[in-house]
């Protein structure tokens, strides 16, 4: 009996989790700057009228 191809899709989705844990916060506090920018922008361009 051959484990091999589970043992290596095991490492590969725990790699995959990885990789996801560890992007997922650096994109949600990219997006959030850029909103936080718009939202900047649109105060300074009520307050320039």
């Amino acid at each position: 009996m051959n484990h091999t191809p589970f043992i290596i899709a095991s490492y590969a989705v725990f790699a995959a989790f990885l990789i996801w844990d560890f992007l997922a916060p650096r994109l949600a506090l990219r997006r959030l700057r850029h909103e936080l920018g718009a939202r900047a922008a649109r105060v300074e361009r009520r307050k320039n009228r």
